[in-house]
């Protein structure tokens, strides 16, 4: 069958990325707490099971799309959502997103602590509401068997549909400023510290991806500035 990448309006675009956060509202306002209130779940699953229910549509619905298109095979499917392989270059932005990020997010931590000491913000909270990030003690840390594979749909799934899919087929100048904007909007529903402190990831990495329309690069990156990031919190490694 002849591939043919269709091209997105930012209409459909928007229309993608807001029906997704619908169903993370929905997710979050109504099988949350269900959740919550199931007696013997230690808090750090909450996000875990709900991870397994927001992240696989993403994949499920970027394949689909892909398949659409004329992808038959694993491999046309790849190209498809633009995983491939990363060179030399890729390599270089990798590594400069990351850092980009890293510097970023942390130039805007220190810089809202400042504003909280002289009392002009309230305390920063890298937390977010949803997500219980309390140090795993003991036999807990068996629970990272159970979030490492969400972590990988979280990251897979998000940069096949936001980047593999629909970033790719924006096709409109500083597109990806807009895909980093309606990406930062997905964020909306985890608080207002989530969404500021998010906006350096949610700026660079689009950027990036508009640089090397490779999508393994995006989730290198995410995965690289997202993990880490939880481990240290899993073994209390930040500070408190």
């Amino acid at each position: 069958m002849n591939r043919q990448h269709t091209s997105l309006t930012i209409s459909e675009a928007t229309a993608i990325f807001s029906a997704a956060t619908f169903y993370l509202v929905l997710l979050l306002w109504f099988v949350l707490p269900i959740v919550r209130a199931q007696a013997g779940l230690h808090p750090a699953t909450h996000w875990y099971l709900i991870g397994y229910l927001l992240f696989p549509p993403m994949i499920v619905y970027s394949v689909w799309q892909a398949h659409r298109e004329g992808a038959d095979t694993v491999a046309e499917v790849m190209a498809s959502l633009r995983v491939r392989p990363m060179n030399q270059a890729d390599w270089f932005y990798a590594l400069g997103g990351v850092l980009a990020v890293l510097a970023g997010t942390g130039s805007l931590i220190a810089a809202w602590f400042i504003l909280a000491q002289l009392d002009l913000l309230p305390p920063v909270e890298t937390e977010p509401w949803c997500i219980d990030m309390a140090p795993l003690d003991g036999r807990d840390r068996l629970l990272l068997f159970l979030w490492a594979p969400m972590f990988l749909l979280n990251i897979v799934g998000e940069e096949l549909l936001w980047r593999g899919y629909v970033q790719s087929r924006v096709n409109v100048p500083n597109g990806w400023f807009v895909i980093g904007l309606l990406w930062l909007a997905f964020h909306i529903p985890f608080g207002v510290s989530t969404l500021i402190l998010s906006l350096p990831l949610m700026l660079i990495l689009p950027f990036i991806f508009d640089r090397t329309r490779n999508t393994t690069v995006a989730i290198l990156i995410h995965a690289m500035f997202n993990g880490p990031a939880f481990l240290a919190a899993a073994f209390g490694l930040l500070p408190g």
